[in-house]
């Protein structure tokens, strides 16, 4: 996939093989002065959670009430998540009305040499590893796109500091490497896929800085260990359709304060807008889009 790549060729692109590439949403003249802000904003995020008793990771209080968002570290980042390309295609892949249901910090350390490690899984709502089954979907899975997870990449994506694996086509698989972790699903159809091994037709996601992967919630990927001497940078951004109900079980339902919200562009607080504090959530259509549909 290419820098050229339109909605169409992309849609096309995601729908065979699980991913796509959208390169230069960020211009090349901010993306230092965004890895600044992730990584001066995951600092601060880590240490008022810690100072809460919360857990970052799950953006959760200590008695398991929602925490505020990662968007209100990152506000100049989040100000591209409306990128005409990526809502496009997530509007095409899902509903013309979408949200933004997860953001995370998806930075690797550095100088970490690992070149085997693999933890195969899938993204809510088809994480079978999820610990309170929350919107878990039962295997086999349908063949429908029920969700979009993108990484923004702010350092290069390489084999040199730890790019994504992933399993192309895999979203189309009717097995599943964490089928057995989910009691739900009957032995018969439990699955001998290795979960920390190598997968033959495994690749590794490379971009520019400044491109952002996209990716089917149903397709096998991994995290990959960074060798190199600089963090990679990442933000995780999950888009899903307005009909996917966000609220159950452990759902993150970290919300985002009110003076947050308003310093948001229009477009990224109709993505945002169910978890702003003092907002409803009718369904509403940003019109100004033409996806590709």
């Amino acid at each position: 996939m290419g820098k050229s790549s339109s909605i169409e060729e992309s849609v096309l692109h995601l729908k065979k093989e699980g991913w796509c590439l959208v390169e230069d949403v960020v211009p090349q003249d901010r993306i230092e002065a965004l890895r600044d802000e992730v990584v001066a904003g995951n600092q601060r995020a880590i240490e008022d959670y810690e100072a809460w008793g919360g857990l970052l990771r799950h953006q959760k209080g200590p008695n398991g009430e929602p925490g505020p968002s990662v968007v209100t570290y990152i506000p100049s980042v989040a100000a591209y998540f409306g990128d005409d390309r990526v809502v496009g295609i997530a509007q095409a892949m899902l509903e013309p009305h979408v949200r933004i249901s997860q953001t995370e910090f998806k930075s690797r350390p550095p100088n970490v040499h690992e070149p085997h490690y693999r933890a195969w899984h899938s993204d809510f709502p088809h994480d079978l590893s999820d610990g309170e089954r929350a919107g878990a979907v039962r295997m086999p899975f349908p063949n429908v796109t029920m969700g979009l997870t993108t990484l923004w990449i702010l350092s290069p994506f390489s084999s040199d500091n730890g790019g994504t694996w992933i399993v192309p086509r895999s979203h189309l698989d009717l097995r599943n490497p964490r089928s057995h972790l989910d009691p739900r699903n009957p032995p018969e159809l439990h699955d001998d896929v290795p979960i920390e091994l190598s997968i033959p037709g495994e690749i590794q996601l490379s971009g520019p800085a400044g491109s952002v992967v996209m990716i089917d919630s149903r397709i096998w990927h991994s995290n990959a260990s960074n060798p190199s001497p600089e963090p990679r940078v990442t933000i995780l951004v999950r888009y899903s359709p307005w009909w996917l109900s966000l609220e159950f079980g452990g759902r993150n339902r970290a919300y985002i304060p009110r003076a947050s919200y308003e310093a948001m562009p229009e477009r990224v607080k109709l993505l945002y807008r169910h978890r702003a504090e003092g907002e409803s959530d009718p369904i509403r259509i940003d019109h100004s889009f033409k996806p590709y549909l």
